[in-house]
Order: structure tokens, then C-alpha cells, then sequence
């Protein structure tokens, strides 16, 4: 008897021993992990991402819901057939389909783990953010009138937003150009300089965005003329010569030892332009300038003619074939070998040295976006940081870069984009087109404190008209 129960003490031991071999790895007390990932405190029609993760026997089930005044509000519901350690929600807002209203609320999210501690529940977590819904677009106005502006050229607008704009400007196309506040008093009213690019279709239609911090956008159209502007086409023969004493000085030495020679001209000329234009690009993105430096028209390199245009189109051939197609962003201007170079208009200097096929190039900050390049110099007289004034020496022209003969590369950027200079040479286009606007905002608006010089931008010549 006592043999009989000692064999089913073994068998109920052997039982329970298999029972926790089978449950221990089955229970976890590891809790899932979310994260809600928001920019800020506001939600709107801006998607966002929630992350959940589970280190232990992975998700069952996440559901994501918005609570308000109104009640709670179900965002996403899902559940895990098979174990899944980690997972992204992607969560966008549909104000008509869930009937919210803007004002406070709070995103809840609840995950629950496969573990089968708490009577085969697993564990479970709530997490909490309190948000605040907005899903009305900022509100915009346009100040400024009779927007008349050249294919390739500049313009400037006037406008005002309501006080949940975080990010405005002017949308041309894929291009963007932001607005500044901090000009006017009305810390609500903008100024955006941009650009109509030769590159872009003249169909397009220009309009002010305005974002606020949930993301919702408004989109606001203006009184715009745009004028066609035809610009040159070009032929280029290119030589062996040229190739191998001017184009190769390029590259580093060991990495045009096993390419043709036409290989090399388009690794330059194709390769090493596209990215030296998207280092432009880069700093004119990055002015840290907020304010207007620049006053009257941009002067043009003393004693200069214009050999090549602006925009024009250039075609490459090597040995009878056509190999490349490339614009001519800027103006080629020829004095006398190694000509001092003058700063077209005050500012700052953001970028001073080797750019490529550029050679050796000085960038200056004009202020709210505005920019001018200096190409090919053969010597460099400023440095990065330094306040230079309208026509002072910032080094001598020469043929650095990919320069046929020496003279100077000029460049004016909008926010990077490149521009048809000739108009920032002449003092009637920048007052009807730049000074008249500014002027008209201040007289309603007036000029914030800060502005050091609220004259600064008039021309010269109707500055002294004022004096006299």
C-alpha cells in the first residue's frame, strides 16, 4: 500500500514539476513599453507615430483613443495573432468621421503582453498625454498689392497671420521661401522675399502657407503677374586640353587615374556641380540674419561688362557628341586680370573660401534670406563672420574653379535659389518692387524698435531727396 502511494506522490510530483517547466516561461512581469510621439502639446490633421514595445513574450493588444468633453474617441484598436515585440501606430486625426472640436483632451494608449501572469491576463499599461486639439488653420492675410514678377526673378509680400502661426511663407512650385516676422511692431505681420525659379513652370501659381503647431495648413493665393523671360542658349566644345589642365585640377589626384576624359568632365561638370549648388542651397537655408542689411540697389563689379547670362542654357560637346546640358546660374563679369571685387550691398559674410567649381568664392548674407555670390576669385580679403559694407574690397577676380579666363562669378540667392541679378542693379525695379511694399507696411504697421536703422533700405538717391 505504502509502495502504491508513494508511486502517485511521484506521479503528482512529476506533474507539478512538469506544470512549472510549462508555466514559468509562460509569466513575465516585464510591462510593455509606449511612447506617444509628439512634436508639441498640440494634435490636429499633422499625423503622428506611437511606439510599443514588449521585451518580455511580446503584444497581444494596443488600442489608442482620444478623450474630451465630448467623450472618448476610438483612434486604433489592434491585435497581435502572433507575438510582436515591438510595433509603430500611425495615427492620423479625422475630425468629420470622429466628430471632435477643438480644445483640451488626452491621447490614451493601452497595451497588453502575452505573459500569463494575473490569471492568464498578461500585463497590461495605460499611458496618458494630455494634448490640446486644434484642427482650424491659421488665419492669413495678404497686405501687400500688384505683384509683378519676372520668370527667374524676385518678388517680396506683405501679409499677416493670426498668432498660432509657428511657420509661414511663400510656396512657389517644390520651392519654399519662408516668411520673417520681428520687422514690423505687429509681431503678426510678415515679409517674404521669393523667387519665381527659371526652372519652374509658369503655370504654377504662388501662395502663402501658414502652418500652426497641430500642422494644419492654410494656403492663401495673391495678386500675381508673372512675366515670361526668354533666356540664351549656348554651345560649349570641349577640348582634351581643357579636360586635362583644368578640369582634372578638380578631383582628387587618385581618383581620376582609370576614367576617360569624358567621364572626368562629367564628374565635374555634372557630379561636382550638382553638389556644390546644394552646398549654396545649404547656407542660404541656414541665414541666421533676421533683419534688412542691405540698403539701396546692389552695385555692380566697377567698370564691368556682362559676358554670360543668367539661366543660360548650355549645351557640352566633346568630340562631336553631346554630352551634357547644364545652367549658368549668375552672371560672368570681366574687368582686368586679378580686378578688386567689391561687396554688392552690405551684410554678412557666410561663406568664404573653395566651393567647387566655383574656386574660390565669398557668400555674403544680405538679410531675411537675401544672398550674393562671389566666384573664381584668385585671392580672398574677408573672413567668415565679417560685417562688410556696399563696395568694400572683399578680394581680387581671377580663374579658380572651372573659370575660362579670369573674371567674376555673381550670384544672387533667394533662400538659396538662384535669381536674375540685373534686377537688384537697378534702383527702379527694387523701389516698386521691394521699397514700396516695406514702405506701405510700415506707414500701418510701424517698425519694430529693434530695427536699428528704419531708414536702412531707402535708395541713396531718395535718401538724399529726403535730406534736402
Amino acid at each position: 500500500m505504502k509502495g502504491i502511494r508513494g508511486f502517485f506522490r511521484l506521479i503528482i510530483l512529476a506533474l507539478i514539476i512538469a506544470g512549472i517547466i510549462y508555466i514559468i516561461p509562460q509569466v513575465e512581469w516585464y510591462k510593455p513599453s509606449i511612447r506617444i510621439k509628439l512634436d508639441s502639446d498640440y494634435v490636429g490633421t499633422n499625423p503622428f507615430d506611437i511606439e510599443v514595445k514588449d521585451r518580455g513574450k511580446g503584444l497581444k493588444r494596443v488600442r489608442v483613443s482620444l478623450v474630451d468633453a465630448h467623450g472618448e474617441s476610438e483612434l486604433i484598436s489592434k491585435d497581435y495573432p502572433v507575438p510582436v515585440k515591438e510595433d509603430i501606430l500611425h495615427i492620423k486625426l479625422d475630425p468629420l468621421k470622429l466628430g471632435i472640436k477643438d480644445g483640451p483632451a488626452e491621447i490614451r494608449v493601452q497595451a497588453e503582453d502575452r505573459s500569463r501572469i494575473k490569471l492568464f491576463s498578461g500585463n497590461k499599461v495605460t499611458v496618458v498625454q494630455k494634448v490640446v486639439v486644434d484642427i482650424t488653420p491659421p488665419r492669413v492675410e495678404v497686405l501687400s498689392r500688384e505683384h509683378y514678377v519676372n520668370l527667374g526673378g524676385s518678388g517680396l509680400v506683405v501679409y499677416k497671420t493670426s498668432s498660432d502661426t509657428v511657420r509661414s511663407g511663400v510656396k512657389v512650385g517644390e520651392y519654399f521661401f519662408p516668411g520673417y516676422g520681428g520687422y514690423f511692431k505687429d509681431p503678426e505681420v510678415h515679409m517674404a522675399f521669393f523667387a519665381y525659379p527659371y526652372n519652374v513652370e509658369p503655370s504654377e501659381v504662388p501662395v502663402i502657407v501658414a502652418e500652426d503647431a497641430a500642422g494644419n495648413l492654410r494656403t492663401t493665393s495673391f495678386f500675381f503677374r508673372l512675366k515670361k523671360v526668354v533666356y540664351r542658349k549656348s554651345t560649349i566644345n570641349v577640348s582634351d586640353d581643357f579636360i586635362k589642365s583644368k578640369v582634372a585640377s578638380l578631383l582628387p589626384a587618385d581618383s581620376v587615374k582609370n576614367m576617360d576624359l569624358k567621364e572626368l568632365f562629367l564628374k565635374v561638370n555634372r557630379e561636382l556641380r550638382q553638389k556644390n549648388e546644394a552646398r549654396i542651397r545649404e547656407i542660404g537655408r541656414s541665414s541666421v540674419v533676421k533683419e534688412i542689411l542691405w540698403h539701396g540697389k546692389f552695385h555692380q563689379l566697377s567698370n564691368s561688362m556682362v559676358q554670360a547670362n543668367f539661366a543660360d542654357e548650355r549645351t557640352y560637346v566633346y568630340g562631336g557628341e553631346v554630352i551634357d546640358h547644364q545652367y549658368h546660374l549668375g552672371y560672368d563679369l570681366a574687368v582686368t586680370r586679378k580686378y578688386p571685387v567689391e561687396a554688392a550691398n552690405d551684410g554678412v559674410v557666410v561663406f568664404a573660401g573653395d566651393l567647387g567649381i566655383y574656386g574660390n568664392t565669398v557668400i555674403i548674407d544680405h538679410g531675411f534670406g537675401l544672398s550674393t555670390l562671389y566666384g573664381h576669385m584668385s585671392s580672398i580679403d574677408v573672413n567668415l563672420g565679417d560685417r562688410v559694407k556696399k563696395k568694400q574690397i572683399i578680394g581680387k577676380t581671377g580663374e579658380t574653379g572651372l573659370a575660362v579666363g579670369d573674371h567674376l562669378h555673381f550670384g544672387v540667392y533667394i533662400y538659396g535659389v538662384p535669381v536674375l541679378p540685373v534686377e537688384w542693379w537697378d534702383e527702379q525695379w527694387i523701389n516698386n518692387n521691394i521699397i514700396k511694399k516695406i514702405k506701405e507696411a510700415e506707414a500701418e504697421f510701424g517698425v519694430n524698435e529693434r530695427v536699428d536703422n528704419k531708414e536702412g533700405i531707402f535708395l541713396e538717391g531718395e535718401e538724399s531727396r529726403k535730406q534736402s
